[in-house]
């Protein structure tokens, strides 16, 4: 860990680590039902979820569920690493700057900032390669969960997980973790507890929505095909190790 942080991760940790906007407020949502058979919203996400970069919070819990946007770090016991096609990851982050940071660069402007790694954390390639060649060191075990087979079966995967974190849940406590955590449900509880997410500043763009489509392949209507091929060339190993050619 790095020294500025003041959260260390503890030995029964079970850490959700993505590349920025591949899903994760969707795997959070889940997950956190799953474990803690409570329903996580936006005005309790920050008590009941440890964010690796924040101060420990207090009287959590075990087994903390931490997540994080961090390259590959030992001291995570226990990981569920969630991938997204980065075509769409980039359209997604976009969208993220324009309502978080008053994004003033056009969409072709931002692609290629977010092409040469100055969008953080870095290259997306990197941050996932360096996870899946370290897999085998992560102590407590390592589980890679696709964004894409989340929106195709979350049921499916909800049982991947659940028998990765050694839990015994019903049918019906699997059905109400996916139907939690499902956009309709997030937007709509966006639509009441907007102020944990635009946290009531008046630099955030109130207008622009944080659960957004949550659709794959989007990318295929926005990018252009010389950006396409951009990226089909830069992440060609990353992209054909996870299955996205």
């Amino acid at each position: 860990m790095s020294t500025d942080r003041t959260y260390t991760c503890q030995e029964d940790d079970i850490c959700l680590v993505a590349y920025p906007k591949s899903g994760n407020n969707f795997l959070l949502f889940l997950v956190a039902m799953l474990l803690y058979r409570k329903k996580m919203d936006w005005a309790t996400k920050g008590k009941m979820i440890q964010n690796v970069s924040s101060e420990p919070i207090e009287n959590l819990p075990p087994p903390h569920l931490v997540w994080s946007h961090d390259s590959y770090d030992p001291s995570y016991p226990k990981v569920i690493y969630l991938v997204r096609d980065p075509r769409d990851v980039v359209i997604s982050y976009f969208h993220h700057f324009q309502k978080y940071y008053g994004e003033s660069r056009d969409f072709d402007e931002f692609f290629e900032v977010f092409m040469e790694g100055g969008i953080g954390p870095g290259m997306w390639d990197a941050n996932i390669e360096s996870w899946l060649d370290n897999q085998e060191k992560v102590k407590n075990g390592f589980l890679l969960v696709k964004y894409e087979d989340l929106l195709e079966n979350p049921s499916k995967e909800a049982k991947r997980i659940i028998r990765f974190l050694n839990l015994d849940r019903s049918e019906q406590e699997i059905n109400e973790a996916v139907s939690w955590a499902s956009f309709d449900n997030m937007k709509a509880l966006e639509q009441k507890q907007h102020s944990h997410l635009n946290h009531n500043s008046p630099f955030v763009n109130q207008n622009i929505p944080f659960v957004r489509e949550g659709k794959a392949n989007k990318w295929k209507s926005v990018l252009s095909k010389a950006q396409q091929q951009q990226i089909n060339q830069t992440f060609d190993k990353t992209l054909s190790r996870l299955g996205y050619k």
